[in-house]
Formats: structure tokens, sequence, C-alpha cells
């Protein structure tokens, strides 16, 4: 599948333009350190509490996501190599989501590295929010997205976070998070946004140099 991502990607090319998008793949629009980089699907992982989509990067990188959710990385500056979740909330019904306004919480543990950090642990509150307006989407509309923010605190506290934020679409009768904010560190964060490659490359150009 790395072998695939490569092949797919010139470096020297806009990682916009649509002929490097080929209609048999799922590709997400991620944002790091300065840069865009589009991620392949690789496979789908079962798992007793839910799948886990494992992406790749033409140069390496690999990000593990469930229900939107970071849970492992590989390649990065600073990579989470395990993540355990205890009560996490599944995404409300398309439905509930219009009663719903409480919050939620759960809990994570972490292992990072480098330095092998063992079991950092996060208390989460989950709150939903207004459509922010300085994300990173570049294929659709914040407003057209229900937002739900994760705020954490952590032991230790050195390794604490930014809040993450989660936008949510209706699919079927079900909520699913199609683009997220969430930072492996104080300074490394990334966006994900699920990526539709008939979306034209100059309102993905324009809309990523505006952000």
């Amino acid at each position: 599948m790395l072998a695939t991502a490569r092949h797919l990607y010139n470096s020297n090319a806009s990682p916009s333009d649509s002929h490097t998008f080929r209609p048999e793949f799922s590709y997400l629009r991620t944002t790091f350190e300065g840069r865009t980089v589009f991620l392949v699907l690789g496979y789908v992982d079962p798992h007793p509490e839910g799948p886990t989509e494992v992406w790749y990067s033409a140069s390496g990188e690999t990000v593990r996501l469930r229900h939107g959710r970071l849970v492992a990385t590989a390649g990065l500056t600073t990579d989470w190599r395990a993540v355990r979740l205890v009560n996490a909330p599944a995404w409300p019904s398309a439905t509930a989501a219009e009663r719903t306004k409480t919050t939620a919480r759960f809990q994570r543990e972490r292992d990072l590295m480098p330095g092998y950090r063992s079991g950092v642990r996060d208390d989460i509150e989950q709150r939903p929010i207004e459509p922010p307006t300085d994300t990173m989407l570049a294929g659709r509309s914040a407003s057209s997205l229900r937002w739900v923010e994760e705020r954490s605190s952590t032991r230790p506290a050195s390794a604490s976070l930014p809040p993450a934020r989660f936008g949510l679409a209706q699919v079927g009768d079900k909520l699913e998070a199609v683009y997220s904010e969430q930072c492996l560190s104080r300074d490394l964060c990334l966006s994900f946004e699920r990526w539709n490659p008939s979306v034209p490359a100059n309102v993905a150009s324009t809309s990523a140099a505006g952000s």
C-alpha cells in the first residue's frame, strides 16, 4: 500500500491535481507541520471497539483512526504507539444530536515515542460546539457539519494536549466524523478531512491558501 501511495503522488506535482487520484481508493486530506498530505486507506482492521482504519502517506507516515479518533501513528516526530479508550462514547445518531446538548466523559491511555512514555492518562470531556470559523476544511463548509469538542486533563500535566474538534456528517441515520483536528503533542497538531477527489483543484487550493 505504501508503494501504491508513492506511485500516486509525485512530489513535484500539486497534491490537489485531479490526475493524482484514483477512484478505487479512499483518501484523507491531512495537514501537519506546514504540509498538506493526502493519505490512502490501506485497510480496515477489525477491533472490538469498532473498525480501525489504517492510512498511509507517500513518505511513509501511518495513521490509525477509529470512529475518527487517533489510536496510533508511526513515522511522525511524535508518535502514539498505542491508545486504549475506556467508555468512549459513540457519535450520537442524527436524531439524538438534535436533542442532546449534554457532555460525556471518558478516559484514554496512550504510549508515546520518542522516549517511550507509557500509560499517559487523559480524562476527556466531550461536548457539542458551534461550527468554528478557523478550520482547515477545504472540501466543504464548517456550517454543513455538526461539531463536537473533546477537552482533556492529563497525568502527567507535561503531556497535556490542546482540545480536539470533530466535524460530523450524517451518513444514513448516524453521524460520522468526516473532519477532525487532533494533537499528538502541544507542538504537533493535525487535521484530517475525508477527501472527495471530485472537488475541483482550484477550490482546494483557494481554501488551503486562506486557512
